[in-house]
């Protein structure tokens, strides 16, 4: 059996594109105003934070508990497509 990424490399691109714009959504000002303002120490750190929520975001994902509702509800970002769905790759 294989993984996910390598049965499902489209779907595992839709998410991790989802995962990060999220995570950097919230970071994007905060890096636009450090870097404006020639602070690279605060632009660094809150592109540091960004990849942080990345990571949480990946990794609150993977739950099973979430998968399951990914399934049923958004299944373009679920890992695995539900047993009813077919499998769009």
């Amino acid at each position: 059996m294989s993984s996910t990424t390598v049965s499902r490399p489209r779907r595992r691109t839709i998410r991790s594109a989802f995962q990060a714009a999220v995570a950097f959504a919230g970071i994007v000002p905060l890096i636009y105003e450090a870097a404006t303002n020639h602070s690279p120490e605060a632009a660094t750190g809150a592109a540091a934070v960004g990849v942080g929520v990345c990571a949480a975001i990946t990794r609150i994902m993977a739950l099973p508990a979430v998968e399951g509702f990914l399934q049923r509800y958004v299944p373009i970002l679920a890992a695995n497509p539900s047993p009813a769905a077919g499998d769009d790759g």
